[in-house]
């Protein structure tokens, strides 16, 4: 990092403004840093719930605990409290909304022998990367392609990586509020839901092995809401003209609207057999509303 820095540094034609920008720079990196000291970042804490139906517990094959608890208790860049926005909280285990989403992983989610097609295990794996690194690779390419100035480009950064932060915070905390089971683990104990709509499978997995925390609400989701909410603000909701690559699949898509990024990422973690379709819809909501209330209090043109 120290090498990247001083070869960026190199590039910049010495001089007084060079001084300046320097001693600016390092002046606003130390406010930041004196402004979130002690914010809860890496809190010695653990989520230790009891084994019961609907509740998580650690999966095959790590049988790891909840990674990140900590994150549940940062202090907000922006939202007054990661419980400012409320979520509905996961279904009801006996309810018609459970069993259909039960039965939606079983079906497309499981790593073979089901009903997923080519294509949809494609667009799974493609969102099977490490999603913050897709979105700032993706927007580093925004700022290029639509040339923005040093200003409008801190600005995009500051508003997107802002709000998503924020909602990733809120959506930790819904994690460990909720504690709800993976599909894997529903379906493998769904002789325990007291429904008798969903048919357990005691040999059941998911098409990627699942992340260590609770299904409810989606981390994955969390981040696109608000990133698209973002983005909707900036470029507009039919023109956000987004390149996402993957590590994964070694390819790349484009979005030229929300919806259409909205949608294919919410399907792809279903897909993967590692979410409840409920755990999608509301934390990309929960990510939506993040950035709208934070694109009203926050980022509004000078003297308004």
């Amino acid at each position: 990092m120290s090498s990247d820095y001083a070869a960026s540094l190199a590039k910049i034609r010495e001089g007084v403004g060079k001084t300046h920008g320097i001693r600016a720079g390092k002046a606003a990196a130390a406010t930041l840093v004196r402004l979130r000291t002690g914010d809860g970042r890496g809190a010695d804490v653990t989520l230790d719930v009891t084994p019961a139906p609907g509740v998580w517990r650690p999966t095959p094959p790590a049988f790891a605990p909840m990674a990140f608890p900590w994150l549940r208790f940062v202090r907000p860049l922006l939202l007054k409290s990661p419980t400012q926005i409320r979520l509905a909280g996961p279904d009801a285990l006996n309810s018609a909304a459970y069993t259909r989403d039960f039965n939606e992983v079983k079906a497309v989610g499981v790593a073979s022998g089901g009903s997923r097609t080519p294509a949809q295990t494609e667009t799974a794996r493609f969102w099977n990367d490490n999603l913050p690194r897709q979105f700032q690779t993706a927007f580093r390419d925004q700022a290029g392609r639509r040339y923005l100035d040093i200003a409008d480009s801190a600005r995009m950064f500051a508003l997107l990586n802002a709000t998503t932060a924020d909602a990733a915070i809120a959506c930790w905390r819904g994690k460990y509020d909720h504690a709800y089971w993976r599909p894997s683990t529903a379906i493998q104990l769904a002789d325990t839901d007291s429904n008798p709509a969903t048919a357990r499978d005691p040999v059941w997995s998911p098409l990627v092995p699942n992340p260590p925390y609770p299904d409810y609400p989606s981390g994955h989701a969390c981040l696109t809401g608000a990133t698209t909410a973002a983005l909707s603000h900036l470029f507009g909701a039919r023109h956000i003209d987004l390149t996402v690559d993957s590590a994964v699949t070694g390819t790349t898509r484009h979005y030229a609207t929300t919806d259409a990024l909205n949608q294919e990422t919410k399907n792809a973690r279903v897909w993967l057999g590692i979410h409840f379709r409920k755990a999608m819809t509301d934390d990309n909501q929960l990510g939506r509303e993040v950035s709208r209330w934070a694109l009203r209090h926050y980022f509004r043109p000078a003297g308004r």
